[in-house]
């Protein structure tokens, strides 16, 4: 290894020995004689650390030394792993360090502590905005991470002590094992790679202190790989051995100055790019492009890596159309440079479809190590961004961008354009009459091998010119950003991905990915490197393996024919990351919200949409990441999909008030044109998001039929509709009674918006009206027509006395169409 490849290491493994001594184990012998003027007061755990890498990953020992010493150090890359560790969580030493003190009597290494302190705390449970209630505390399971409910929801009590060390052993055991099976012969980067994963699925639910911070919500698994992507761009940004040691002593102006920067990349036209397509044959490419939008937030990260020339560690996040990173402080010429290129590459390759926002907001230590300027700086970022998202290409010569974006566009002529997209190509492929462009067809092509795939296979290869990958395909894109990508579903197509060089071999929703097939490539070629990913890949499937139209999901449930676009996402999302951690906001625990949001919408979203295929309804995730949702269904399963999707989310942060979702389901025909279904979803979720209560928007809220209601009352209402639905399945009631049931309802929101325009409504207030009499006459006529003693009858009776309560008005109407369109009977072709 090299020095910086030593740094790298010794920076992401230098804690890893507190999953090991929390074990209660003792480290090997040779570590025994080391002491406090070794390792430092605080730092024992780094003997343990030092020999996890001499015994299980022997090809960087060289690191050891740096790893032992990095609470006293006395060299170079012990004081960067020294430094960039207090930096990451934002906390002085003796408070990150995870020496345990020192029981009478003696030095236990299992000392006793508070029930659930050495339980990862959710950071969901940590986050609370301004005049919101405090958060119940939970905890992770001390699990290895997998798509199961029992690993990925946080347990409201912590487990009893025993519970505690078989969680740490089983943990230990299991990534020593899988240690021990990487292959030998792997290189440098390759390793590094299989490590950064194997550290994902074992330590991303354990603390990485809790001896003396107050609540252990940092994981070990975050806190592992910020700490390294900041010594990355500490060194990579010319750091002297003397400014080195003035900034561990907090000196002035070293402390002060800005060396490092977080970058922003923002991909804007995602909505253009998804939804601006005929609904005939959508469902065939919708999955392929979103996919693609994936793949492209992704491959704009790993360019500006080796732009900048920094490791993996330094992508952060990459998801949600949006990438984020850490980096030494780029000079004003690399800035201009970065973003003339990825606006020649991005309107060369998608014709300005898709543009890319990147914004760039300089850090001084100071900045990372103190909340409110770190807080400052998050904000500042994003303003940037917003800045640079409102300047479409400027960074492109006015003559260049002139040529490109005026010049003459399409074939003209007889012929038609695409049948999904309505693009002109000379070169379209026919099909059914129909023509199919060449960029249409390669993402139906990435759309079928994906909903196959068990592996995918990243390669990075040198960038082509934007000219010489301006050909009309996905692909063309990401060879200008110097990426390649490959699928893989059978082992005979893993084993051919060792001809094609060194890249990354991520097993597609499963962290299970040492496996026989995936090691022997990795070994035969030395230079990929093995891990996992979550795809949120998830399409219904006819019986013969195409995908399903969307055609056949309209008329797959009860009731009318017709489709439910639903659009979620996280209410005051950029509230949370700024505002939500108060005092305890730093680069670590920001990290760690970013991975449980991925676990959630990405993981656990796409795991219940597999399930809702396979026991329900069809579910097609067309997106799902960062934290957005879109999906298509059936209107009545994207109701009940939504209410699935809302409960697990807070169970997932265990009923956190300042945590909540809001949703728009819009409900289309068939044969509605994707943009405009998907605009009418969008306009429903911001009516959503527009829900108040006492003059103050809550938001908190789904959008249906037209009518926006909290969730509690929108379960409400659901369960109402269930049972009229069943009243006129069996006959019970005609559905002329629904029909009344609606007039009446409709009545009232007329009263009511009037009383609203006059100003003489208060705050949940009755609106009496002509509804009144007329509700007290048809509920009593519908009661008499019905036998005493009936389920139906007893049914209208309370509904007659409940009707003067505003939320049972108030939601009538609603009950009323959407139970008249559950029971409409329609020829299902």
């Amino acid at each position: 290894m090299d020095e910086f490849q030593t740094l790298l290491v010794a920076a992401l493994l230098h804690d890893l020995g507190k999953l090991w001594q929390r074990t209660g184990q003792r480290h090997g012998d040779r570590y025994v004689g080391y002491g406090p003027s070794d390792y430092g007061h605080n730092g024992a755990h780094a003997k343990w650390s030092a020999d996890a890498v001499e015994e299980w990953l022997p090809q960087w020992r060289a690191a050891a030394d740096a790893i032992l010493r990095h609470h006293q150090p006395t060299d170079r890359l012990a004081r960067l792993v020294a430094l960039a560790d207090r930096l990451s969580a934002a906390e002085p030493d003796d408070a990150e360090s995870d020496q345990p003190p020192v029981p009478p009597g003696g030095g236990a290494l299992w000392a006793a502590t508070r029930p659930g302190q050495r339980q990862l705390r959710s950071i969901f449970t940590r986050l609370q905005l301004a005049g919101a209630p405090d958060p119940a505390p939970a905890y992770w399971p001390l699990a290895p991470l997998a798509l199961a409910p029992e690993v990925l929801f946080p347990n409201a009590s912590p487990v009893d002590e025993a519970s505690e060390r078989q969680g740490y052993e089983a943990l230990w055991q299991r990534l020593v094992e899988d240690l021990e099976t990487i292959p030998a012969t792997l290189d440098f980067d390759a390793r590094l790679t299989t490590v950064l994963h194997l550290l994902h699925r074992y330590t991303w639910c354990v603390p990485s202190a809790y001896y003396r911070q107050n609540v252990a919500d940092i994981s070990l698994y975050d806190h592992l790989r910020t700490t390294a992507a900041i010594a990355a761009a500490l060194d990579r940004s010319g750091l002297d051995d003397e400014t080195l040691a003035a900034l561990l002593e907090h000196q002035l102006p070293h402390w002060d100055s800005p060396r490092l920067a977080l970058l922003a990349a923002d991909v804007t036209g995602i909505q253009r790019f998804l939804y601006t397509l005929t609904a005939a044959r959508a469902a065939r490419s919708l999955r392929g492009r979103s996919f693609f939008l994936q793949l492209v937030t992704e491959a704009v990260g790993r360019w500006l890596l080796r732009r900048l020339d920094l490791p993996i560690v330094n992508l952060l996040y990459a998801g949600g159309g949006r990438c984020y990173l850490l980096t030494q402080l780029p000079s004003d010429d690399q800035l201009t440079a970065l973003r003339h290129d990825l606006d020649r590459i991005l309107l060369a390759t998608t014709d300005g479809e898709l543009y890319l926002a990147l914004a760039c907001r300089p850090l001084a230590c100071a900045d990372l190590a103190e909340p409110e300027r770190f807080r400052a700086a998050w904000n500042a970022l994003h303003a940037a961004l917003q800045e640079a998202k409102a300047r479409k290409f400027a960074a492109l010569d006015p003559v260049e961008l002139a040529d490109r974006l005026f010049a003459p566009r399409g074939i003209g002529g007889p012929e038609p354009p695409c049948a999904i997209c309505r693009r002109e190509d000379p070169r379209a492929r026919r099909e059914d009459d129909e023509r199919i462009c060449r960029r249409c067809d390669s993402l139906i092509d990435l759309g079928t091998a994906l909903r196959r795939a068990r592996w995918l296979f990243l390669r990075e290869v040198q960038p082509l010119s934007p000219d010489d990958a301006a050909s009309p395909s996905y692909q063309s894109t990401l060879q200008a950003l110097g990426l390649e990508l490959h699928l893989a579903e059978t082992d005979d197509e893993l084993r051919a991905l060792v001809q094609l060089g060194p890249g990354t071999l991520l097993r597609i929703d499963d962290t299970d990915f040492l496996t026989g097939p995936a090691l022997d490539v990795a070994e035969a070629s030395g230079t990929i490197g093995l891990g996992f990913a979550f795809l949120a890949n998830v399409v219904p499937l006819d019986p013969d393996g195409s995908v399903t139209e969307f055609a056949t999901i309209a008329t797959s449930g009860a009731g009318a024919s017709g489709l439910g676009i639903l659009r979620m996402d996280v209410d005051d999302l950029g509230r949370l990351f700024a505002e939500g951690l108060g005092q305890h906001l730093s680069l670590s625990r920001l990290a760690s919200l970013s991975s449980g949001l991925r676990l959630f919408f990405e993981g656990w979203l796409a795991e219940l949409a597999r399930h809702w295929n396979r026991t329900k309804r069809p579910v097609y995730l067309v997106y799902a990441g960062g934290d957005d949702v879109f999906a298509v269904g059936h209107w009545q399963s994207m109701a009940s999909f939504a209410r699935t999707v809302r409960d697990d989310f807070h169970r997932f942060t265990q009923d956190n008030p300042s945590l909540h979702l809001s949703a728009g389901i819009a409900v289309v025909p068939e044969h509605a044109p994707l943009y405009q279904a998907a605009d009418d979803a969008r306009e429903a979720l911001e009516a959503a998001k527009l829900r108040s209560e006492d003059g103050r928007v809550v938001k908190n809220a789904v959008t249906f039929l037209g009518r926006t209601l909290d969730w509690s009352r929108f379960s409400t209402v659901a369960a109402r509709v269930e049972q009229l639905a069943s009243f006129v399945a069996r006959g019970e009631l005609p559905r002329s009674f629904l029909h009344g049931l609606a007039a009446i309802g409709r009545l009232y929101e007329e009263a009511h918006d009037e009383a609203q325009r006059r100003g003489t409504l208060r705050p949940g207030q009755l609106v009496y009206g002509r509804w009144l009499w007329l509700a007290a006459y048809f509920l009593a006529r519908a009661a008499e027509r019905l036998p005493e003693g009936s389920a139906a009858r007893e049914w209208i009776e309370r509904l007659r006395d409940e009707i003067r309560h505003p939320d049972v008005i108030a939601t009538l109407w609603l009950a009323a169409r959407w139970a008249e369109l559950a029971t409409r009977k329609e020829e299902k072709g």
